[in-house]
């Protein structure tokens, strides 16, 4: 698994916290041997070899990172094992939550959306390989790299292969008003995001765009000539039974105390509590981790046969259009007898993750209030993992290796790196250990270990650094750019 990039904003640790759990589900003995576990033996994604390993617990990790609240689900073998509502009564400004309370699932709403297609698409009403403007009333796609012959249709929108110009969305503060989807598409007046176009050939590269998603979205419309959230309701969200989900943007207000509001990595509640999302396929999605389960839970059930809202070729034959590791979306782990589908988001204020086993029926969604969450979420994946003996999510092991204090003093000063940004090598006598720092100063302790000849990693992340021999212009490898030494 690939580790998180840094924030490069200010984090702030609390020095005041309780965390409770709100429980959501009764479990057997044994399922609550293993939550048990899950909520004590959160472990970083780096295991040293011979070495003991430190865990620590949910609620020391939601110190660690000053996260509000986490909406956490387990899976195991087709069916929601527990849920929990973990929240830290640290932020006053946010009122206690329950099972009922709601997060933005950010990105999770685009795999969300892709299958109420699939089930369109199966039922006859769309036609996935449709040149999407014959579905499209008002607005005309600009002319681009897209042919008559290689249009952009719902099917290489939905696997991000469309050629529609790449990028994610920021949403839009409460106060201010909320533009249409055409809007959105135009670029128009108002809008934060650039007009959509087909920068490169349809089927060519895959190519993340949550433009394109707004642009199935208003061809749905067009289609079913209702709004997105209706349509997803009838397609998604009540055949899965996902009865706290909704797509409504915004948020009627009679909805509004069941918010887990969104938090900035320094913990200060986002402006509003959160944003507007008019993108509401790609990013618009509200729910809570019980009902994204039930959505992977019909997944993996179609997989096995035992759907009612697919079928097992349905989700067969999307497996079967895997590109660069990913399938719409998705990014596939295989190993020799599992295969499972996992999907990540983030919302300003908000950051998500989702994973299911199609084998085992194993799995967990987790989503939280704060754009700290990435590495908690990370480490739930591993950790889940391990206690529930899944395939995929396996920690970067490594062996530590001594190196004299001389030479990582010489490694330290200031680098530029990327030519861009300007980060720092620090050496600390007292622990004889050299940290990277970025730019917020966030610092990053850095263990020498075996292999390259001067080869490091950080333990939480497993982001390795990698310095060079060359006495003349010191350099080091971060995440396969160049860092020079100034």
């Amino acid at each position: 698994m690939k580790s998180t990039k840094p924030y490069w904003n200010t984090l702030i640790l609390p020095t005041l916290l309780l965390v409770f759990g709100s429980a959501c589900t009764k479990t057997s003995n044994e399922l609550e041997n293993g939550k048990a576990r899950l909520e004590n033996e959160i472990r970083g994604q780096v295991k040293f070899l011979e070495e003991q390993e430190n865990l620590s617990s949910i609620k020391d990790k939601m110190v660690d990172y000053k996260i509000p609240a986490l909406s956490l689900a387990v899976i195991s073998q087709g069916k929601i094992a527990w849920t929990e509502t973990y929240q830290n009564e640290n932020f006053e400004q946010q009122p206690k939550l329950d099972c009922t309370s709601i997060f933005q699932a950010a990105s999770l709403s685009k795999p969300v959306t892709f299958l109420a297609a699939l089930r369109m698409h199966a039922e006859g009403k769309i036609d996935l390989d449709k040149n999407i403007q014959e579905y499209l009333k008002e607005f005309v796609l600009p002319a681009g790299q897209q042919t008559p012959d290689n249009p952009v249709t719902f099917r290489n929108i939905f696997s991000h292969t469309s050629g529609i110009s790449p990028g994610g969305y920021q949403g839009y503060e409460r106060t201010h008003e909320m533009p249409t989807d055409l809007n959105v598409l135009r670029g128009s007046t108002g809008v934060n995001t650039s007009p959509i176009e087909v920068v490169s050939a349809p089927n060519e590269m895959l190519a993340y765009s949550g433009g394109g998603y707004t642009l199935a979205e208003l061809a749905l419309q067009d289609i079913f000539k209702d709004e997105f959230s209706n349509i997803m309701k009838e397609w998604i969200l009540e055949p899965a039974r996902m009865k706290n989900a909704e797509f409504t943007q915004p948020l009627p207000e009679s909805e509004i105390h069941r918010v887990a509001k969104g938090y900035s990595q320094s913990g200060d509640l986002i402006e509003g509590g959160w944003r507007n999302h008019p993108e509401q396929a790609a990013a618009g999605l509200w729910s809570n981790s019980t009902d994204l389960a039930k959505f992977l839970i019909e997944i993996y059930n179609a997989y096995q046969g035992h759907s009612s809202i697919f079928s097992a070729s349905d989700i067969k034959t999307i497996l079967s259009h895997e590109r660069d590791g990913h399938v719409y979306g998705f990014i596939v782990n295989r190993s020799e007898n599992d295969i499972s589908l996992t999907h990540y988001g983030g919302n300003v204020g908000y950051r998500t993750g989702m994973t299911i086993s199609l084998t085992s029926g194993n799995g967990l969604v987790y989503l939280i209030n704060s754009d700290n969450g990435g590495a908690l979420g990370n480490e739930l994946l591993l950790s889940a993992s391990q206690i529930y003996d899944w395939q995929h999510f396996k920690q970067t092991e490594a062996k530590r290796k001594p190196i004299d204090s001389s030479v990582l003093k010489e490694l330290s000063g200031k680098y530029k790196w990327n030519d861009q940004v300007d980060l720092s090598i620090a050496f600390n006598e007292d622990k004889n250990q050299i940290s990277l720092f970025f730019p917020n100063g966030d610092e990053y302790e850095l263990v020498p270990i075996v292999g390259d000849e001067l080869g490091f990693i950080h333990g939480n992340t497993g982001i390795q650094v990698s310095f060079t021999n060359d006495a003349e212009k010191p350099s080091f490898m971060l995440y396969g750019q160049a860092a020079v030494k100034l």
